[in-house]
């Protein structure tokens, strides 16, 4: 393939960097499904790994509200 050949890039590399930077930027897993053209949400899922911020982000949603008094 030329892309590769000629620019040492893989096309699968380019799609994986897509879909995790489609993740990282919390777009919803349906819609990088549609992208990537995955029909299998466990595929897709593969390249959505939220990092320690993110993970802190939706455990701060999830807390309970805390006392003013």
């Amino acid at each position: 393939m030329l892309l590769e050949e000629y620019a040492g890039l893989d096309p699968h590399q380019l799609r994986h960097s897509a879909a995790t930077h489609l993740g990282e930027a919390k777009v919803p897993l349906q819609l990088i499904m549609a992208k990537t053209r995955h029909k299998n949400p466990r595929t897709a899922m593969r390249y959505v790994k939220p990092g320690g911020e993110a993970v802190a982000e939706i455990t701060a949603i999830l807390g309970l509200p805390r006392r003013t008094h």
